[in-house]
């Protein structure tokens, strides 16, 4: 998962002021396996260069805290702020306290620092004081570790979620908070100890080499127990606690009826991974995300064929916090699944080479990922990072519901998928009173959290989601009643096009579709007319998307009573009556 580690120098890969035998070979193990590597250190640049003879192996190098930036390969050196005062270094010198001087610090014992403090009242410089154990950087404002590294990772083209920043004294701690993921060695200060997400068994150069060739290289660190790491959803029903999911290294699945809610939770849970930053690929079979697009940041795209969807995934070559909507609503159901298998092996690819997109989010999952659909060898889903929504899970391949974690269920009333469910989560939550019994009775807007915890299995919990930046748009139910213009109202055609009916408002169109007969029905859905209608008339893109969906479900014999299933959509997207 990680590309990049950031390690500082001085007690991490160096031991003695040097980079050992043990480290080396770690660092040239991190390049093999196609990690790049920024060195991050305190040390000036001159004195960088004389202990350490092996900057090659580093993609880019922030030396003196911070303010200098060094790439080895094209050997472009770039200072981050100005040299030091002359008048301060003057004097330092007359009151006799030894310092280093590099291109942007100065660098003094931490004893002197009282003494440095009246140099800096009386010469007027404005520096600040940054500790790094025994000595004391006097360093110019806004320059840190955690600056330098922020602007290596944009250079570098990298997400900040996928560096391991690795560091043990106090001034790595700016160095953590850039970073997606931070470990130490044993022997770090406590306030980094504290600030990590891994501490390493050893110290210095060895342990840290140990650590890399070990669970960093081979994929063993605990990601989704971390508490730092977690994506906030809402709040339990019962105790009000905040509830929230693994950020990384989990695979989601949410599932319930049609109209319950779940295309409602996977835009929240978008809407917050991209708050995060976290790149996200949402593949969008029906056109039900297309609201997100009002978001900053967020780009839809009409897929039409293969080469539209290579060009709507080249967004994450360019920017590392893409949001990409990939809209295959207009293609036909058997070029779908083509294209969205194509576009599942360009993601693989595109992950294994950049680690993007952190997540993959796919909607109508049972369409594409079922026993004969696309190849499990295409979705990668060893990878994590794929929520999968879906109101039919019997139907996904058994590999695929195997390599779900996190389960974010929604009310369900379908009793085969009730019996599946009880099936495949079986244990407690298939007893009478267990989990699966609440999913019938779930009101919108709750939903079942089931999840793995520790090493006490799975549980369950009840909880609310949080409101959503791009809510649907909800009209008062007297909107429904509001009189159109003779010509944008609906008329209801016979095939031969004798008209049976006009509706010159919502509710008059609702009262029209109950009473007209099953072949004007028939004529107007398999067309597309009714959510063309609503579309252009209402302006309403997710109702007339949703209104679009159904006719399609119906045109394929998902959906048995078109009627029904018209009036349910519109009840609840307007609460209005007849």
């Amino acid at each position: 998962m990680f590309k990049a580690l950031a390690c500082d120098y001085d007690g991490t890969l160096a031991s003695n002021n040097r980079i050992g035998a043990e480290a080396l070979a770690a660092l040239s193990r991190a390049r093999e396996a196609g990690l790049r590597l920024v060195l991050v250190t305190g040390r000036t640049f001159f004195e960088l260069l004389r202990v350490c003879d092996r900057l090659d192996l580093f993609d880019a190098v922030v030396a003196e805290n911070g303010g200098v930036l060094y790439f080895p390969g094209p050997g472009l050196l770039r200072d981050q702020a100005p040299p030091p005062s002359p008048r301060l270094l003057a004097e330092l010198d007359r009151r006799g306290i030894a310092f280093q001087v590099g291109r942007v610090i100065v660098g003094v014992a931490r004893t002197d620092e009282e003494a440095v403090q009246e140099v800096l009242a009386a010469t007027g410089v404005n520096l600040e004081l940054i500790y790094n154990r025994a000595a004391l950087m006097l360093v110019p404002p806004g320059i840190s570790k955690g600056a330098g590294v922020r602007q290596m990772i944009s250079d570098l083209g990298l997400s900040f979620h996928d560096v391991l920043a690795l560091g043990d004294a106090e001034n790595d701690i700016d160095l953590f908070e850039v970073c997606g993921w931070a470990g130490c060695p044993e022997n770090a200060v406590p306030a980094l100890v504290d600030r990590a997400d891994w501490r390493f068994p050893g110290e210095d150069g060895v342990g840290i080499a140990e650590a890399i060739v070990g669970p960093i290289l081979d994929g063993r660190l605990p990601i989704a127990r971390s508490p730092r790491h977690q994506i906030a959803l809402g709040w339990a029903v019962e105790t009000s606690e905040p509830v929230g999911i693994p950020a990384r290294g989990v695979n989601v699945l949410i599932q319930g009826d049609r109209l319950s809610g779940k295309s409602w939770l996977a835009g929240g849970l978008i809407e917050r991974l991209r708050g995060q930053r976290y790149a996200i690929c949402v593949i969008d079979p029906e056109g039900d995300f297309h609201v997100l697009a009002r978001l900053p940041g967020v780009s839809r795209m009409e897929i039409l064929e293969e080469a539209s969807m290579e060009r709507a995934l080249a967004y994450f070559e360019r920017d590392p916090a893409a949001c990409v909507v990939a809209d295959l609503s207009t293609l036909l159901h058997t070029k779908k699944v083509r294209v969205i298998g194509m576009g599942l092996s360009l993601i693989r690819r595109l992950r294994h080479r950049l680690g993007l997109p952190h997540w993959v989010v796919l909607d109508e999952a049972h369409y594409s990922l079922h026993r004969e659909g696309v190849a499990d060898e295409a979705i990668g889903l060893e990878d994590k990072g794929l929520c999968l929504v879906t109101y039919k899970p019997r139907w996904l391949s058994a590999s695929v519901l195997k390599a779900m974690d996190v389960f974010l269920l929604s009310r369900t009333t379908v009793p085969e998928e009730l019996a599946f469910l009880r099936s495949y989560l079986g244990g407690s939550f298939a007893s009478g009173g267990g989990a699966i019994a609440v999913l019938p009775q779930l009101p919108r807007g709750e939903f079942l959290l089931i999840q793995a915890e520790g090493t006490n299995g799975r549980t369950a919990i009840t909880f609310a989601l949080s409101p959503r930046e791009t809510p649907h748009v909800r009209h008062q139910a007297k909107y429904a009643d509001s009189p159109l213009p003779p010509e944008r109202r609906f008329f209801f055609c016979r095939p031969d096009g004798e008209v049976v009916a006009t509706a010159g408002s919502l509710n008059e169109f609702r009262r029209a579709v109950a009473a007209v007969e099953d072949r004007v029905l028939a004529h107007h859905a398999g067309r597309g007319d009714f959510s063309r209608w609503l579309l252009n008339v209402f302006n309403d893109y997710d109702l007339g998307g949703y209104l679009r969906k159904i006719e399609r479900r119906w045109s394929r014999g998902e959906i048995s009573n078109l009627r029904q299933a018209i009036e349910r959509l519109i009840a609840a997207r307007y609460g209005a009556d007849r």
